[in-house]
């Protein structure tokens, strides 16, 4: 005979089996690894979409509340105009009554 007896070494069906079974685990090991991954990109795709949604959320907040706080300088820009116009037609009321004779005390601590 040319080389070792075959009945020297290993029998071929325990070979075999070493085999089938690095092949199986193996393959067990790559489907609980793509599982697990998916379920990491599953979440991290849900963690985005919930970020996306807080900030539009925050968005549409502050929008909101640029607007308000637009529409209260705009309403005290428009006071202080009223306001003001009317401090000017008041003193020239008083002038007037001054001019007709009438004794207006003068407004000691208030301001104009």
């Amino acid at each position: 005979m040319a080389g070792p007896d075959i009945s020297d070494g290993a029998p071929w069906w325990l070979a075999g089996s070493v085999v089938a079974f690095w092949v199986v685990r193996e393959t067990w090991g790559a489907l609980l690894s793509r599982r697990k991954e998916r379920t990491e990109t599953d979440a991290n795709v849900a963690l985005v979409e919930g970020l996306a949604k807080r900030v539009e959320t925050l968005e549409n907040r502050l929008s909101t509340q640029d607007q308000r706080l637009q529409q209260e300088v705009d309403l005290r820009l428009r006071a202080q105009e009223e306001a003001s116009v009317l401090r000017m037609r008041i003193r020239q009321l008083e002038s007037i009554l001054r001019g007709l004779g009438a004794i207006i005390p003068e407004t000691d601590g208030v301001s104009a």
